[in-house]
């Protein structure tokens, strides 16, 4: 390898492998993991030692020591699929979508640490960098979440964790998103299908800047001195826009009769994008099974890279060790990944009385961890009956039978709220699609 970094590619089909590291330099392949599909924004690397891969028709992750050659695999069983996936930059914590909710581990313990709810529509996109947590969902919301505030208030209070910023500004759902460098002094761009890319500041949660383009976007990156955005379209075109062009404006339109430096070589829609570290080089993966190296400078087409199936993630990352040298054995602790919180041992036996009085000993244990989940107004409920009745004389078996019926009845509500929620957002969206058509 003459470069210091590699690309790791995934697309739909799985056919010859699921994930594939290739020599930039010379377009070559390096190694393949073998073993289903990456979902979309759900592939990582944890600590350079470890591989992460979430399935798109499973409620698994796959993992992968890099160091070896074989098809040698940890699965890790989520409590549903992962609509995305992200990992801290010291590997310590693993950040991954479920659904309208997003949910930490801490590796190397395996302990369930919070959950992030703040979404009301399925999470497409999730980024994690210098102690923030960023996502998008089909709801059009771009949040900002602290990672320390988020442990430290949910571990204490176990009380839903507020989000350091709400970005609504968007119509229709988020499909990308970047995190700059700064930590919480850092820009976040995000893109979305309402053809508009938009540039956020954390620290005072303006909106810098839109830009408006003629088409969809579905993916979006900054180079690392943040000087140029690139945009990925839904026609196969690739912008690049100027940050620091003049005069500044709040909104920019980017048109085709604007002078404005487009890659073109996809044929399809641009579903993924990154920049490589010094910035010289674009990597795009398209829903045309290819994957296409650009000079950023000359807006070349340096190598085109063809794939069986629409890609799905394309990434660069430093050479891990593990690759550069096989014989590297990997050092960082992992523990499977648990699907609840973690309790002290008194919680536990609580638990597990609270379990005989609400289910009984012989039903599964996984309904028990949804009625058990933390701020349960069902358990509010039991508390409110139970002292309510500390100075009555009441049938006990009868009192048992109360919660159980209550149980069923807030689940089957609560199910419908959220499909009646979901039939409004999409007939919503349709509408608009609509009109805005005529």
């Amino acid at each position: 390898m003459t470069s210091n970094e590699v690309l790791l590619t995934s697309e739909t089909t799985g056919q010859l492998w699921n994930v594939c590291v290739w020599d930039v330099e010379s377009g070559t392949s390096i190694v393949t993991y073998k073993g289903g599909t990456s979902v979309p924004r759900g592939l990582a690397v944890l600590g350079q030692q470890y591989l992460v891969s979430a399935s798109p028709t499973k409620p698994v992750l796959t993992l992968w020591p890099l160091h070896k050659r074989d098809t040698t695999c940890i699965k890790m069983v989520c409590p549903g699929n992962v609509t995305a996936l992200d990992i801290t930059e010291d590997g310590d914590y693993c950040v991954a979508a479920i659904a309208e909710k997003i949910y930490i581990w801490q590796t190397c313990t395996g302990r369930l640490l919070c959950v992030l709810s703040r979404h009301y529509q399925t999470v497409t996109c999730l980024r994690c960098s210098s102690g923030l947590i960023v996502s998008g969902g089909e709801d059009s919301l771009v949040i900002v979440w602290s990672l320390g505030k988020a442990l430290c208030e949910q571990s204490q209070s176990r009380t839903p964790v507020s989000p350091d910023q709400v970005w609504s500004s968007h119509s229709l759902p988020v499909t990308d998103l970047h995190i700059g460098v700064g930590g919480h002094l850092a820009r976040v761009v995000s893109s979305s299908l309402d053809q508009t890319c938009r540039l956020y500041d954390v620290n005072s949660g303006e909106v810098l800047c839109t830009f408006v383009f003629e088409v969809a976007i579905c993916s979006v990156v900054l180079d690392s001195a943040e000087f140029r955005l690139f945009a990925g379209s839904s026609t196969g075109s690739i912008y690049a826009v100027n940050l620091f062009e003049t005069p500044v404006r709040r909104e920019r339109h980017i048109t085709e009769d604007k002078a404005c430096q487009r890659f073109d070589g996809h044929e399809k829609q641009v579903s993924c994008l990154c920049v490589s570290m010094d910035g010289c080089q674009l990597v795009s993966g398209s829903n045309d099974h290819n994957v296409k190296i650009w000079d950023v400078f000359s807006g070349q087409c340096l190598r085109t890279i063809e794939h069986k199936g629409p890609l799905t993630n394309a990434l660069l990352t430093m050479v891990p060790p593990g690759i550069a040298n096989p014989d590297i054995k990997s050092k960082l602790p992992l523990q499977t990944f648990q699907r609840v919180f973690h309790l002290d041992s008194q919680e536990e036996n609580s638990k597990v009385d609270l379990n005989v009085l609400l289910r009984g000993a012989n039903d599964e244990p996984e309904e028990v961890e949804d009625i058990l989940k933390p701020n349960s107004e069902i358990l509010l409920d039991l508390n409110y009956r139970t002292k309510d009745t500390e100075n009555m004389d009441v049938d006990h078996a009868s009192l048992q039978e109360v919660p159980k019926r209550t149980i069923i009845s807030d689940d089957s509500e609560l199910l419908k709220l959220k499909n009646a929620n979901k039939e409004l957002f999409h007939f919503a969206v349709s509408s608009l699609l609509q009109n805005k058509d005529k």
